[in-house]
């Protein structure tokens, strides 16, 4: 079996006054073994080199690895050196960590004690219909992408040598302010684009920016989760906000909190119902968060994905009042793991939040940002985009007719044809948390709605991903929630 190599430098503890080298060394160094410092397989340096690392002689380290071999704790083998023996396994730590925690951490204890939404979130191994987690990552360019990656690694000093200000790689935010203005028509330069690690990093530096304890923000009801995180953790007040089929209700707001320092939106395809805000209302928003002085987030997730109709341009670009930030992020359009998103500001916000930013970093990922720039100035992104539209608009196609022929009278799916997901509405009296356990029971996760919501009533409905799945698994997906939810109905009866 291969040996792990070990460069690092072992820390040992004082030694006590009365005790001899070779005792000292001896028990640091057992003790290190058990506790799991030191693990299986990990090589030891030569005792020459041990014995000049710790200003020891070379006859100590010599004789208590000797002892330690006896004993099983060490292997060793001429012209192979000395390792840890994979026989011994660690033990429980020497110093175990009081029962009782420190107040600090029993305040964080109590704090996370409370139910939170992603906590509670079902926890499944492997993939299995109708996970919402991942685009199609098989049919991403991998290999393209990894030709840009070493492309780019071979001649790092052409993006290191870029000045970055903290706002992220500038032929970057070039890229995607020409990108954001061609598809989604906003109206922005380079220097209101500042490049984030994702939408929930953008949420939290803003909610941090731009709210004081107590401050009544509206957020849609229900909701993506992650943004009454935001909130609350800055301290913020969340007023949950009802949306009907034009998206979020002014009038309910006002009625809510006829002052709120701000308001968090998913116009473009509201989450998690899907629908889409009309002109009149995003009218209505515009006007009344510019008479209250209220900033407006907009989080355009997956906007990019609409199946049919004309393209719906983002709120900020109706926005003539510095009113509305835009967030969005490239990990749905393109693969998770690549955490790069952007935060489009007012240009006269843009300094103060660089300013509050660098409070938590510096610099920003500076190869995958080069990467992602040459991605889309190759023309490479806005064909991946038109491909994956057909594929989606496909798959979407199979769970509508495919929910039609098997979940008649169970679940009606949604006719809105946008994004990776779509919604089914419990047509059996099923409440959204029973339909959720009878799909699980049948191999399919189909996410309760009722997660997603702050004050309103259980909407009795679940969502239903599509996009990392071919035609027949979300057929096949479909016969397991037909199955779970029917006999969920004739026991019901």
């Amino acid at each position: 079996m291969p040996k792990t190599v070990s460069s690092l430098e072992l820390t040992l503890g004082s030694r006590p006054p009365h005790q001899t080298l070779s005792d000292w060394l001896y028990t640091e160094m057992r003790a290190s073994i058990l506790a799991g410092r030191l693990r299986p397989g990990t090589r030891l340096p030569a005792s020459r080199d041990f014995a000049r690392q710790y200003s020891l002689s070379r006859g100590t380290v010599v004789g208590v690895f000797e002892r330690l071999q006896s004993e099983g704790y060490l292997s060793s083998r001429v012209g192979a050196g000395t390792w840890v023996s994979r026989r011994v396994a660690a033990g429980a730590p020497l110093r175990a960590e009081p029962q009782e925690p420190p107040a600090y951490i029993r305040r964080i204890i109590s704090a996370y004690a409370r139910p939170k939404p992603f906590v509670n979130l079902v926890a499944t191994e492997g993939r299995r219909p109708f996970q919402m987690r991942d685009p199609a990552l098989s049919e991403f360019p991998a290999k393209l992408w990894g030709q840009l990656v070493a492309r780019r690694a071979r001649t790092f000093r052409s993006w290191l040598r870029e000045e970055d200000d903290g706002r992220g790689y500038r032929p970057l935010r070039e890229a995607v302010a020409h990108y954001l203005g061609s598809s989604r028509g906003v109206r922005c330069s380079a220097d209101q684009v500042m490049i984030v690690s994702g939408v929930q990093q953008a949420l939290d530096l803003l909610a941090r920016l731009l709210l004081k304890r107590d401050d009544p923000v509206w957020v849609e009801d229900p909701a993506y989760f992650g943004a009454t995180i935001a909130f609350s953790n800055a301290g913020a007040k969340v007023v949950p906000v009802p949306v009907d089929e034009h998206g979020l209700s002014v009038s309910a707001g006002v009625k809510a909190c006829s002052r709120p320092g701000g308001m968090y939106l998913t116009p473009g395809h509201q989450f998690p119902l899907g629908v889409t805000m009309s002109l009149e209302r995003r009218m209505e928003v515009l006007k009344y968060a510019s008479s209250v002085g209220a900033f407006v987030i907009e989080d355009d997730y997956d906007s990019e994905y609409r199946f049919e109709g004309r393209p719906v341009p983002a709120l900020q670009s109706l926005d003539r009042s510095s009113n509305v930030i835009l967030v969005g992020s490239f990990s749905k359009l393109l693969f998770p793991s690549l955490r790069l998103g952007y935060v489009v500001l007012p240009s006269r916000l843009s300094d103060y939040f660089l300013a509050f930013r660098y409070q938590t970093d510096f610099r920003s990922v500076g190869l995958d940002q080069a990467v992602l720039c040459d991605f889309i100035e190759g023309g490479h992104f806005g064909r991946h985009l038109r491909r994956m539209r057909e594929l989606y608009a496909r798959r979407l196609a199979a769970l509508s007719d495919g929910g039609r022929e098997h979940l008649k009278g169970l679940l009606e799916i949604s006719d809105v044809r946008a994004g990776l997901y779509s919604v089914g509405f419990l047509k059996n009296g099923m409440t959204s948390r029973e339909a959720e356990e009878a799909a699980a029971a049948h191999g399919v996760e189909a996410l309760a709605l009722d997660r997603y919501t702050l004050k309103r009533p259980d909407p009795q409905g679940v969502l239903l991903g599509f996009a990392s799945f071919d035609e027949a698994a979300i057929r096949q997906g479909l016969v397991g929630l037909a199955r779970g939810l029917g006999r969920w109905n004739v026991r019901a009866r």
